[in-house]
């Protein structure tokens, strides 16, 4: 007997989209500004208001976010973080030369206080914020004595950004709203993953912020969507926090290329998320709560900030939050597998959850094999050489479902994952 087989692809030949260039890599400029301004702020600029404050009736959310200020480690740090929130939010309708629109000035009173300040400050509000979209990824700035004057910069005017804010409030509203009630966290985690999925494609060929800077941001995942990495992990950190899962980023590199990616604390363990390398048809969920050491087979992680305190500068890629993940208690394989633990002993269990994925309609059955077992061995016996398991489970289960709901059991086509001992097999229906 000859079983039909396709391979669609492995574990090592998943990931397609590899990293992207980050757009919140701080730019600086000193200038004339001290000189020009005298700290005075005569610019007339429009105020905006802040995103809606959108809670689930049935989640209830962590409020702020605080790890890139909890990162900061100074008095002036701190309240140049703060003086930002509140700049951040006066924009200015007239742009200049280089076409960006000034937000409200920073002045801080501290001799002390350097350009490693500035972009440690700057960065940890920014990633702490993911709902502020338009500040763009460079400042100009001046000092005198003991004073220093930031000038940051949106890509939009004030008029604009107010438009901007109030569409991704609609987006935002709407996936909230539609979040089923009674979700565990593992559940709601999947559920904004597959939203978040399904309403935005990856941006490729965006390099830079001057290739497309939405894509960067949660505006571009959410409104328009359409992002690169950071703009994934911007909104997932934003929706998961507003349901009441905490949720962050980790800086790095993936493929030979700087990437952004999450952590999530599920049940009180900390995971790795990536989101935009799931957001692949052949991927489906290798990238959903991974330990340290899983996602290290092909993540590479920056040093995070408090390794960095004596350093003259920062580097342009690290970490301000880089908590332990040790745990893979809710990797999806973990939770969501079939496991077969022999593959006599495990039939009934097998046939039975193949009932169930077949009434659901699923179009995707996973399975996770005794790590006692030959990965390539088992797959030979299960599906391309007697006794063919897989297709006499198949058999058996479509032997008690009704004609509508029966699986076609001749051409069956199998993601490979191995380093969870896992295999997706694609369903197809007669």
């Amino acid at each position: 007997m000859q079983m039909k087989f396709r391979l669609i692809a492995s574990a090592a030949a998943l990931v397609m989209l590899a990293g992207c260039s980050f757009s919140e890599t701080i730019e600086n400029v000193q200038g004339d500004i001290f000189e020009k301004t005298k700290f005075d702020d005569d610019t007339n600029y429009t105020e905006i208001q802040p995103l809606n404050s959108i809670d689930s009736e049935n989640y209830t959310s962590n409020g702020v976010i605080r790890y890139g200020y909890d990162s900061l480690y100074t008095d002036s740090q701190r309240t140049c973080y703060d003086l930002i929130g509140t700049a951040a939010y006066k924009i200015s309708e007239n742009p200049g030369e280089d076409g960006f629109y000034a937000v409200g000035k920073v002045k801080i009173e501290d001799k002390s206080f350097t350009d490693r300040d500035m972009d440690l400050s700057i960065k940890a509000f920014t990633m702490d914020h993911p709902e502020v979209f338009w500040l763009t990824n460079r400042y100009t700035y001046g000092t005198a004595g003991n004073q220093s004057v930031i000038q940051l910069y949106s890509y939009v005017s004030g008029a604009e950004c107010s438009k901007r804010i109030s569409s991704l409030n609609n987006s935002i509203n709407d996936i909230i709203s539609g979040i089923p009630s009674d979700l565990n966290e593992y559940h709601l985690e999947k559920y904004i993953h597959n939203t978040l999925l399904a309403g935005c494609t990856y941006a490729k060929g965006v390099e830079l912020a001057e290739d497309g800077w939405e894509e960067f941001t949660v505006y571009g995942a959410l409104v328009n969507g359409s992002a690169v990495c950071e703009g994934y992990a911007h909104a997932m950190c934003l929706l998961l926090n507003k349901v009441g899962i905490d949720c962050y980023y980790v800086n790095g590199y993936g493929e030979n290329a700087p990437h952004m990616w999450n952590v999530v604390n599920i049940g009180g363990d900390w995971y790795h998320l990536d989101a935009t390398w799931d957001d692949n048809e052949n991927a489906y969920f290798n990238y959903f709560n991974l330990s340290d050491d899983k996602v290290k087979e092909d993540h590479i992680i920056e040093a995070s900030v408090d390794k960095l305190k004596n350093e003259d500068t920062l580097p342009e890629i690290y970490n301000l939050f880089l908590p332990k993940c040790s745990s893979e208690s809710q990797n999806y394989f973990v939770i969501e597998s079939t496991y077969i633990e022999d593959f006599g002993d495990s039939r009934d269990v097998m046939v039975s959850d193949l009932i169930e994925a077949a009434q659901n309609g699923d179009d995707m059955f996973t399975i996770r094999l005794n790590s006692a077992y030959n990965y390539e061995d088992a797959i030979n016996v299960m599906f391309h050489e007697e006794p063919y398991y897989m297709f006499d489970y198949i058999e058996e289960a479509n032997e008690q479902l009704d004609e509508s709901h029966r699986m076609n059991n001749e051409n069956l086509a199998i993601i490979m994952i191995a380093n969870f001992n896992a295999i997706v097999v694609k369903l197809e229906y007669d």
